[in-house]
């Protein structure tokens, strides 16, 4: 899986937003699908110096469409919204001091953008 530092507007945001919630040496990559990655040291038995993903955020195709067909100003609403809802999904979940086997995931989906949010 190919790892880039430019990330899509929506992962800036998001990134930009949500840095602080991890621990010092976590930077924000994107895969070649646009999940954006958090990626870092994690501390594991065999290799104390891993370095590996802690958290995945990715949207869904319903998602993805919503906000390419979406107005300048619906989109900056969504994006709002989905940086809000996915950020204390993240907030809530996430342990800075706790090892994980594999990444926390988590996927924006429609049902985060209330239908009358537009």
């Amino acid at each position: 899986m190919k790892f880039d530092k430019n990330l899509s507007d929506f992962n800036r945001l998001f990134a930009a937003e949500w840095m602080g919630v991890f621990p010092k040496g976590v930077d924000a990559f994107q895969s070649e699908d646009g999940t954006l990655l958090f990626r870092g040291p994690i501390a594991i038995p065999d290799d104390p110096t891993h370095i590996g993903t802690h958290v995945a955020v990715s949207l869904d195709q319903d998602v993805k469409k919503k906000l390419s067909e979406a107005s300048s100003a619906d989109l900056q609403t969504l994006t709002e919204i989905l940086i809000c809802s996915l950020g204390s999904s993240l907030r809530a979940q996430f342990d800075p001091n706790k090892n994980r086997q594999y990444a926390l995931e988590i996927i924006g989906t429609m049902n985060l953008i209330c239908a009358d949010s537009l």
